[in-house]
């Protein structure tokens, strides 16, 4: 096989797909939900892995979503991370006006490459010669805001973590992840950290 094969055949799909992913990003951007509310997020990503044929857990974490694709070969299991919430910014051009919710950081399009990458993998051919799991991870409440909130909701033990990935590792999403990968969008092209660098 050629060692390209894997990745042109990837790369094809995403492109014959792009306009569907596309999408997917415009309605996330058009209805943004901050962390531990993303619930019509969450509906939508694992309403899209089960149309994938793929086996979803919802409410980890109150709504992080997790859908595995099993290879059948021996191997590792890699995660795909994407996150699921906005911030509040009221005064942002986009923004919920009822909520002040606003996808300004870019997860929209983080959910958006999750999915994608989720289609490319199961609309492939490319099963046999992978190994291991993927596992399709939609991570609540990586933005650390609205803390007197998230104290609250842990005093009411609905969450044990105020962040959302702290939280799946607490509820074990994690525990059987070799290593994990994900995107985060910005300005430059390479790492786009909130820094710059």
């Amino acid at each position: 096989m050629d060692k390209n094969y894997l990745k042109d055949k990837i790369f094809s799909i995403i492109d014959a797909n792009s306009e569907k992913i596309i999408d997917l990003g415009r309605t996330l951007w058009n209805n943004p939900e901050p962390g531990y509310r993303e619930y019509k997020t969450a509906e939508l990503t694992a309403k899209f892995f089960r149309e994938l044929s793929l086996p979803v857990r919802e409410k980890l974490g109150l709504t992080g979503v997790r859908a595995d694709f099993v290879s059948g070969n021996p191997g590792p299991t890699i995660a795909v991370l994407g996150e699921l919430d906005s911030l509040i910014l009221p005064g942002h051009c986009s923004s919920d006006k009822s909520t002040g919710a606003a996808h300004a950081c870019g997860h929209h399009a983080s959910i958006a490459a999750l999915l994608g990458t989720a289609l490319a993998i199961t609309s492939s051919d490319v099963k046999k010669y992978l190994s291991g799991k993927i596992a399709f991870i939609a991570v609540p409440a990586e933005e650390c805001i609205e803390i007197d909130h998230r104290m609250q909701m842990i005093k009411e033990g609905k969450i044990s973590s105020i962040g959302g990935k702290a939280e799946l590792i607490r509820c074990g999403v994690f525990d059987d992840i070799s290593l994990a990968l994900m995107l985060h969008s910005g300005k430059k092209f390479g790492y786009g950290g909130h820094n710059g660098f």
